[in-house]
Parts: structure tokens; sequence; C-alpha cells
């Protein structure tokens, strides 16, 4: 009798393998499309974007697998994974962090999305969460602060304001509420805090939509930077949702009556696509204010995507992304919430400006982690 070779054995599970690999594969390139196509024009391509991180490990397996059986079909993972080496290298960086962090006369930069001082709205103590998050900036020393749902909800919230830029030791700021807060004792904004003086502000919003940009012009020695402080559409899950996929992801949990895996699924998958096509939108009208700055350009924010996403591949033409430049970690995510967690939080700046040591904080503050970075104005040649 004569014995099979070696590497034929198992046909049927070998096929089926390499099914589901081209599928991953399939799949990996509309991820890539997802930098490309406005989900404005085509949603599909989006969510393919949303879950890059997953089809890539999915790949990756593919890669060890046929390394172990079947070399042949290697190539077919490599080669996909390969094709998108410019998405990996947004995801994950190595470099060995400088131990003097950054040079003189650099800009030290943080972006912080507070999740409206959560603890605030949860607990109903007033000053305890602004006093940890307030303590916490002091400790850090921002010479620019750009701070995403800034909220307070006082009868003196001005008082409480001037407390807070005066810890920081940055009497210059602008704040611009989401929407319209006429005859309300509060403030629910994007706020922005600098130690230098401002020569300009203004602010950017859709059509019967709230804003979701500001600009402020700072003047630094001889020269004006422009520095975006932007906050883009969010999915807005609900207690349900989170809900939903707390029992969705929970084997253990017991599924009651109110709970249903087709309508559950369906309501995030709206949000998720409504969102995607708002910040698309959203993104086309800060790129253009963007193009018409007279001045160089910081952008801070919240995006609310991945480097996967249309929004980042926008977001990021012409301008230089800190973690990329300046960062070290994989992944580098930002968001902890109660879903994945994902890197949506950034600091861009133009060539005029050097990036140093940029690092992410894991402070468990907000469901968001801060991020900062070291620039320097770059020599004229």
């Amino acid at each position: 009798m004569t014995a099979k070779k070696k590497g034929k054995g198992h046909p049927f599970f070998r096929r089926l393998m390499l099914v589901i690999n081209i599928l991953a594969v399939a799949a990996l390139l509309c991820a890539y499309a997802a930098a490309y196509i406005s989900p404005a024009r085509y949603w599909f391509f989006a969510f393919c974007g949303l879950a890059y991180p997953y089809i890539l490990l999915l790949n990756l397996f593919f890669i060890l697998l046929w390394l172990l059986s079947w070399k042949k079909f290697i190539f077919i993972s490599i080669l996909a994974v390969l094709l998108g080496y410019n998405q990996l290298l947004s995801m994950v960086q190595y470099r060995k962090q400088d131990a003097q962090g950054h040079p003189q006369g650099a800009l030290k930069i943080l972006s912080y999305n507070v999740h409206s001082l959560y603890e605030i709205q949860k607990t109903g103590k007033k000053g305890m969460m602004l006093s940890k998050v307030t303590d916490f900036l002091i400790q850090q020393k921002p010479d620019i602060l750009c701070i995403q749902e800034f909220y307070l909800r006082s009868e003196d919230s001005l008082k409480v304001l001037q407390k807070f830029t005066g810890g920081l030791n940055a009497s210059h700021y602008f704040l611009k509420n989401y929407r319209d807060m006429s005859g309300r004792k509060r403030i629910f904004a994007l706020a922005t805090f600098s130690r230098y003086p401002i020569s300009g502000v203004g602010t950017l919003r859709l059509k019967d939509r709230n804003t979701f940009a500001t600009y402020t012009d700072l003047i630094i020695g001889n020269e004006t930077v422009r520095v975006y402080n932007i906050h883009l559409e969010s999915i807005r899950f609900g207690k349900d949702d989170y809900s939903f996929y707390a029992q969705l992801t929970d084997q253990n949990s017991e599924q009651d009556d109110k709970f249903s895996l087709k309508s559950g699924s369906f309501k995030i998958f709206s949000k998720l696509r409504k969102a995607f096509v708002i910040r698309a939108n959203q993104v086309d009208l800060l790129k253009k204010d963007i193009a018409n700055s007279p001045y160089p350009v910081i952008i801070c924010g919240d995006f609310n995507d991945t480097p996967a996403s249309y929004t980042y591949h926008e977001m990021t033409r012409g301008m230089h992304d800190s973690f990329r430049r300046a960062g070290s970690g994989i992944f580098g995510n930002t968001y902890t919430g109660n879903f994945p967690s994902f890197r949506i939080d950034y600091i861009l700046y133009d060539d005029a400006f050097t990036a140093f040591n940029y690092s992410k904080i894991n402070v468990n503050l907000s469901d968001h982690y801060p991020v900062q970075v070291f620039l320097k104005r770059s020599v004229k040649e």
C-alpha cells in the first residue's frame, strides 16, 4: 500500500481552511478600503475598518497555520498583511523613549475627553470629580490643554472655572457649548486652555447639529498657531445598548425576555452606521476649514474613530500623527469604556512642528485615557 505524501492528508479540512483564509483576506482588503471610501457613499466598508484589528489577527493566525502545515498557502495572508503595512504602522509602533522627554522650548500639548466629569452626574457630588481631574492636570502642567465634554453644573460655574484655570496657570481659554445653553446655569463644552494669549477663535457645526469643533489662535512668541479642539460624532449608545452588549459577551449571563439578538444587533448596527456617515460629513467640513488656516495647525481631540477609518485617513492627509511619529506601543488604545477598546483620541500637527515623547497616560478618571506630546517648532531652512 502506498503511503500518503506528507501534507496531503485531511483534504476537506485543508480546503475549508483555504476558503476561510480567502474570505479573511477579502475582509482585510475591505478594511483597507475603509480608509479611502466615505461612509456617506458606501457605509459597508466602515464596518470592516472598525473590525480591522480582529481581521488582522485572523490573517496572522492563518500565516501561522500554513507555516506549520501546508506552506505553499502561507503567502496568501502574508501578501495581504504587507499590502496594509502603512495601516499597521498606525497601530503598532516601537521606539525607545528619550529619558529627557523633549527639547527645551517644546510645547506640551494634552488632549482629554473627561466624559462629562461623569462621577458628578453619577453620584451628585459636585466638586469631587472636578477636583480629581484638576489635580491630575495641574500635575501634568500642559502648555495647551484641549478638553472634550467639559462639564460644570453649578450656580456659580464662572467662579469654579476661574479656580480651574488658576490651578492650571492657564488664564487664557475658549469654551464653546455643544448646544445652546441659554438660561441654564451649566457649561457643557469643548474647552481649550492655554498659557499663551488668544488672538482669535471659531467654531464648526453641521446644519441643525451640535458644535463638533473649535479653533483657537494662540500667540506664541512672535508667531501665531491655530489649535483645533474636536469631538466628532459619537455612537450615542444608551443603557439598553450597553446592557445588550454585556449579555452578548457574558457567557454566564441569563438572557431575559427583553433580550433579543436580532433587535439589539440591528439597533447597534443602525447607530454605528449613522455615526459613520455624520463623521464623514464633519470631516469634510473640517478639512476645508483647516486648508484655509493662515497659521500652522495642531489638532487635538476625540475622533470617535479608529486608525483604519475614513475619518483618520482624511484627517491625517497633510498632517502627522503624534503616536506614529513619537509614540510607542501596540494599538495605543485610548478608549476604556464598555465596548472594545480602540485608539480614538489623537494629537495631529503639520510640517511646522516636530514631535517628541508622545504618551498615553493610564489614569482612570474617564472612559478615555488622556494623550500628550511635546511639539517643537521645526527649524526653518
